[in-house]
């Protein structure tokens, strides 16, 4: 995987505070911040930059595991 710049670092940790602080109680119960931060950066890694689809994608994540 290649390397981040620290701008783009910046913005991914600013998503993932987002997106955290965004999820319910129970999804937060039903995940963890580091599957949070893996699933933003793997979408980070196919080129996304947008930080709204980029704390969806990691949002729709948490949801889904969250799911019965």
């Amino acid at each position: 995987m290649d390397a981040f710049s620290p701008e783009t670092l910046k913005l991914l940790q600013s998503v993932l505070e987002e997106a955290w602080d965004g999820l319910t109680p129970q999804e937060k119960a039903g995940t963890s911040k580091v599957q949070i931060a893996s699933r933003i950066l793997e979408v980070a890694a196919r080129g996304e930059r947008d930080p709204a689809r980029l704390r969806n994608e990691a949002v729709s994540a948490a949801a889904a595991l969250t799911m019965p």
